[in-house]
């Protein structure tokens, strides 16, 4: 027999950082990462992701890298993480339990960390035990932060000083580092736009103005427009809020930060546990005007709030208004700009819904995008992805993107080494040095490294060449599920992301990062077009370009997608050149 050593497998860790808004002495996110790679190095294992959350707390587990993780987790990316404290998992004592479960025997997960114990470091009681002495001792240390911060806050309200960080409109914030003996820390009115607002509480009071109404009269006063420079424009949700919003009569309020769900999913709305106190800062509304809102609204919703249904729509949150993403003034943020919402007339099916451009409702003005049936973008979608051929040279595309990624480069490496060992293994076997029974069991252990060692994107890569290629069986296959609707909602949401729509037609299609490896390149359209929408989805962090080393859940922070321009019409080719060319000028 020989006595060579049997290779080990190589685990695929997952590294997750977390940077909580609570502290001020932890480890950045970066420095976090790297002590988890070097202690990975260690172990011999390779980094396959890495998963981030700056400024989360750790009570609550509404993180979009965590939520990642999970997601990633359950289709089996890795096989264990690695944490630099497990308290960057959870602070709750209680979730931390939960959470380690779901991991440990839901997705069958190892997870370490650099400082501290981990129970799968040796499987000893000692390591258990001194695991969860420390993770009651991190929820200690945490929930007693949190006290003493919350009784920090609850003192400065008791004192009448503002606590929160998004100042109301019609004021000014004086923080403590702008403060001056003749101006102090604290709020000051504006009086211009104060003058409108006011105006508003009184619209209101009448009885005559919704929200809306309201929100529209307020974006055409000139102190507004020059308070939301590069801000979203008052909408009828911003308005709504500012109409009950007490701090405008000289009060400042506290509520306890609170979460939904056993683990902590969101954060509770705060406006109806608020606890009001008088404030050191001058109001400019009076106490019965503020009343007299309140009234009227009480009314408002009583006479005109019934149920409704809810319903399901394939491309919920993926349309978006080609007008309004044109349009889009330079240096505004907000995600949800062009976004069109489906709503159904309760008189109809489902196919009657229309999606509708919410510009003028969120106070931009009137891009002249018309309603467009659920039904008509529903078929567009079928009938664009049944179209899409997978060029030739699909599995040369993928070999290249795989193997031109950083993270993929030491595991290519040791596959490479078992390919060679494998033709040694052979060559023994065939001259007669090793005997059958040896030559399979080698051959069984290698091929299990090899197969544990390949990047996952090799699999992310065939499934998105699968779901375009055979798109329409699947969408058949799905009306016979229980929920039809929803089960075809979730087949598309993995392949676009957005759907940009030109009056009644779809003039463009964002797909998600791994179909630009599957299909090579960007459809042809007008450049000036092309220019002009790459642009819009850039700066709402989608990456159209075709580097493949940006594309798939390789931890890379920017998201990726490949644009197919679809036969354009004319009104929309020449309404974005003359756009471009107003904006030259």
């Amino acid at each position: 027999m020989s006595t060579e050593a049997k290779p080990d497998k190589r685990i695929r860790f997952a590294i997750y950082t977390r940077y909580s808004s609570e502290m001020q002495n932890e480890l950045s996110l970066e420095a976090q990462e790297h002590r988890c790679r070097l202690a990975i190095a260690d172990r011999g294992g390779v980094v396959v992701a890495v998963y981030s959350d700056s400024a989360r707390s750790g009570w609550s587990l509404d993180r979009d890298g965590f939520t990642q993780l999970r997601n990633d987790a359950e289709r089996g990316k890795f096989d264990a993480v690695m944490f630099w404290k497990f308290d960057r998992l959870a602070r709750n004592h209680e979730h931390s339990v939960m959470i380690k479960v779901l991991l440990l025997r839901e997705y069958g997960l190892k997870l370490f960390c650099v400082e501290g114990f981990s129970e799968d470091d040796n499987d000893s009681p000692y390591s258990a035990m001194m695991e969860q002495l420390l993770a009651v001792f991190y929820a200690f240390y945490s929930k007693n932060l949190s006290t003493d911060t919350k009784r920090a806050k609850v003192s400065r309200v008791e004192d009448g000083k503002f606590n929160g960080s998004v100042v109301p409109i019609g004021y000014e914030l004086v923080t403590l580092a702008q403060a001056t003996p003749e101006r102090p820390n604290g709020l000051y009115i504006n009086c211009r736009v104060a003058t409108v607002v006011r105006r508003a509480f009184k619209m209101y009071a009448s009885g005559k103005y919704t929200d809306g109404e309201i929100a529209a009269w307020m974006n055409k006063q000139k102190p507004i427009r020059q308070a939301r420079v590069g801000r979203k424009p008052m909408d009828k949700e911003t308005v709504r809020d500012m109409l009950q919003n007490r701090t405008y009569t000289g009060q400042v309020s506290h509520a306890d930060t609170q979460y939904s769900g056993s683990l902590g999913e969101g954060k509770k709305s705060s406006r109806h546990r608020k606890v009001w106190y008088e404030g050191c800062h001058q109001g400019f509304v009076s106490d019965e005007l503020f009343e007299t809102c309140r009234a009227t609204r009480e009314e408002v919703g009583g006479r005109h709030a019934s149920p409704s249904r809810v319903h399901t729509y394939v491309m919920s949150d993926r349309v978006y208004c080609a007008r309004c993403a044109i349009n889009k003034p330079s240096g505004l943020v907000d995600e949800r700009y062009g976004k069109m919402r489906p709503s159904a007339d309760e008189r109809y099916s489902v196919p009657k819904a229309r999606y509708r451009c919410l510009c003028i409702d969120r106070g931009y003005e009137n891009c002249g995008q018309k309603q467009i049936q659920v039904d008509v973008i529903d078929q567009q979608v079928v009938q664009i992805l049944s179209g899409l051929k997978i060029p030739e040279g699909f599995r040369e595309r993928v070999e290249e993107a795989v193997q031109n990624r950083v993270e993929n480069a030491l595991a290519l490496q040791r596959m490479e080494e078992i390919r060679q060992i494998i033709e040694r293994v052979d060559l023994r076997w065939d001259e007669g040095f090793i005997s059958k029974e040896e030559y399979v069991e080698k051959r069984r252990q290698l091929q299990q490294e090899y197969d544990s060692l390949r990047p996952v994107d090799y699999d992310e890569l065939t499934e998105a060449a699968d779901l375009l290629e055979h798109f329409q069986t699947y969408w058949d296959e799905y009306a016979t599920t229980a929920d039809p609707l929803e089960a075809r909602k979730q087949l598309v949401s993995k392949i676009i992301d957005r759907a940009l729509v030109y009056d009644d037609e779809i003039v463009a299609i964002v797909l998600h990062g791994n179909f630009a490896v599957v299909l090579g390149e960007n459809k042809t359209a007008p450049a000036i077009v092309a220019e002009a929408v790459s642009e819009v989805l850039t700066n709402q962090g989608i990456d159209t370009s075709l580097d493949s080393s940006k594309c798939g859940s390789d931890g890379v922070r920017t998201r990726a997608g490949l644009i197919l321009f679809l036969a354009c019409s004319e009104a929309f080719n020449r309404n974005v050149v003359g756009i471009i060319s107003q904006r030259i000028a």
